[in-house]
C-alpha cells in the first residue's frame, strides 16, 4: 500500500513535519521520510527569537536577552525584555526527531535518494534548491571552539564589523554557547556565492587577533549557502516546504521559527482534515524583503549605515519583532526607524538618487 504521507528530504523542515505528525498516536496511514544522509543535519546551528511562552515548543538550548550589531565605526547593543535570542544545535534537532520517529509505529525514515515524485496521498518536497536559482545568497563558514579560559563574550553578535563588498555585505556572527564555547561565522550577503575557504580563513584570522593568548580546541565547522529570494521557480516533487517552500526569510536567512510553526500547522491539517495546505508567506513580508534585497544588490555600500540606523532607532523588542515579522505593524515600526531616502528611491527603482 502506498504511504499516506511521503516527505522527500530529512533536513530541518522534513524532520519537523515528521515530528509534528509523530505527536498524533493514530495516523490515517503510513508516513515515509526519504533522506540519504540525515546525519548532515547534526553539523548545523539554528537561531531564532522567541518569547517566554514559546520556549517549550521552540526548545532553545542556549538563549540570551542581549544582542549587538556594529560596523567599522559604531556599535549598537540591545537588551530585550519580551523576546530572547535562542539557539538550538542541529544534532539536538536530529536526535529528538529520530527518537520521535523511532517511537511511532507508522513513521519510517528510509536512507534513500529520490528525484521523482513518489506515490503517496500527500507528498512534500523539502530538498535544498540549486544555488543558481537564488536571487542573492547568504554564504557563511563557521567554526565552533572551546577555549581554555572564558572568552568574555556575553551577548550574541548578530552582525559585527559590517562592511560593504563589491558584491554585497560582509560581517562576522558571534554566538556564545557557554562561557568557554563560541561559534564564529564569517558571512556574506552576496550576488554570487562566496568562497568557503576565504570565509574560513577570516575565522582563523579573527581567532588569532582576538584570542591570541587563549588556546582553544576545535569542536566542529559548518558552511552553507542559504537562499535570499529566488530568481526562478524550482520544480517540486510535491508541496514545497522549508526554504524551497518560502519558510526562510529572504532578507535575513532565518527560518527555524517559521519552519517549526508552519510544519506543525501542516501536520494538524493533515490529521484533522486530510488536507495538505501549502505555506503562504505574508505579502507584506515578501514585499519588504524584496525591497531590502534590491538595495543590497544595487547599493551595498549603504547597507551597514541603514542597518545601524534601524537598530539604533528601534527598541530591542521592536527590533526582534521586526526580525520575526509577525504582523504588518512590525514593518511599520521598521520603516519609521529607517532612513527615508534609500527606501523611497528603492521603491521608485532610482538607486542612483540615493
Amino acid at each position: 500500500m502506498d504511504p499516506w504521507v511521503h516527505i522527500i528530504g530529512g533536513g530541518l523542515s522534513g524532520l519537523s513535519l515528521a515530528s509534528s505528525l509523530a505527536r498524533f498516536d493514530d495516523l490515517p496511514g503510513r508516513v515515509v521520510i526519504s533522506e540519504p544522509n540525515p546525519e548532515a543535519l547534526a553539523s548545523k546551528t539554528f537561531s531564532f527569537w522567541f518569547s517566554g511562552d514559546e520556549e517549550a515548543f521552540l526548545r532553545p538550548q542556549y538563549s540570551s536577552s542581549r544582542w549587538t550589531l556594529s560596523d567599522e565605526n559604531h556599535r549598537v547593543a540591545h537588551q530585550g525584555t519580551r523576546f530572547q535570542y535562542g539557539t538550538r544545535s542541529g544534532d539536538h534537532v536530529l536526535d529528538s526527531a529520530l527518537q520521535e520517529i523511532h517511537n511511532h509505529p507508522q513513521i519510517d525514515l528510509v536512507h534513500e535518494f529520490i528525484d521523482m515524485r513518489p506515490k503517496a496521498t500527500h507528498c512534500f518536497d523539502s530538498r535544498p534548491c540549486a544555488v543558481d536559482t537564488f536571487q542573492l545568497t547568504q554564504s557563511f563558514a563557521g567554526i565552533e571552539v572551546i577555549f581554555e579560559q572564558p572568552h568574555g563574550i556575553s551577548e550574541a553578535g548578530l552582525m559585527e564589523r559590517m562592511r560593504p563588498t563589491d558584491s554585497g555585505l560582509q560581517f562576522v556572527y558571534l554566538l556564545p554557547l557557554g562561557p568557554d564555547k563560541l561559534l564564529i561565522e564569517h558571512t556574506e550577503f552576496t550576488t554570487r556565492p562566496a568562497d568557503f575557504s576565504v570565509l574560513a580563513a577570516l575565522n582563523d584570522r579573527y581567532l588569532r587577533q582576538e584570542f591570541a593568548n587563549n588556546p582553544y580546541q576545535l569542536v566542529r565547522t559548518e558552511a552553507a549557502h542559504i537562499p535570499m529570494g529566488f530568481k526562478q521557480r524550482a520544480q517540486h516533487l510535491g508541496i514545497p516546504i522549508g526554504a524551497r517552500g518560502g519558510m526562510t526569510r529572504d532578507a535575513t536567512g532565518y527560518g527555524y521559527r517559521t519552519i517549526r510553526y508552519a510544519c506543525d500547522q501542516i501536520a494538524a491539517d493533515l490529521v484533522k482534515y486530510d488536507v495538505a495546505r501549502p505555506f503562504r508567506r505574508s505579502a507584506v513580508t515578501t514585499w519588504a524583503d524584496r525591497l531590502f534585497l534590491n538595495l543590497i544588490e544595487n547599493r551595498p555600500d549603504i547597507i551597514p549605515q541603514i542597518l545601524m540606523q534601524i537598530s539604533h532607532r528601534m527598541t530591542p523588542d521592536r527590533f526582534a519583532a521586526f526580525m520575526m515579522m509577525r504582523s504588518p505593524s512590525d514593518l511599520i515600526h521598521m520603516l519609521r526607524a529607517a532612513p527615508a531616502k534609500p527606501f523611497t528611491c528603492a521603491l521608485l527603482g532610482r538607486y542612483r538618487w540615493i
